[in-house]
């Protein structure tokens, strides 16, 4: 019974076909999401909010933390956005 009250999880959050497609490819397999995965994806949208105008504060209370660990997320990830921009720079740079 666990696994049609995954698929109904599942086929609720992303739709019926998109869930009857995840099924196919990964029937029989135990798929595991690591929550790093779910932490940068969490991590890009608040800077991206933030880019928007959104403040630490609201932005603090909208991902039920602090402001101090919205600015630490929000200077990581643009410090990190910058480097790979860089290093992508530099490559095409070399190419030339």
């Amino acid at each position: 019974m666990e696994g049609f009250d995954t698929y109904r999880l599942l086929s609720d959050e992303v739709g019926e076909e998109a869930a009857q497609q995840v099924f196919e490819v990964f029937a029989g397999y135990t798929v595991n999401f690591p929550k790093k995965v779910t932490l940068f994806f969490r991590d890009l949208e608040i800077l991206e909010r933030f880019d928007r105008g959104e403040t630490y504060e609201q932005l603090a209370r909208a991902y039920r933390l602090t402001p101090r660990q919205i600015r630490y997320i929000t200077s990581r990830v643009y410090r990190r956005r910058t480097a790979k921009r860089q290093n992508e720079l530099n490559q095409l740079s070399l190419n030339f």
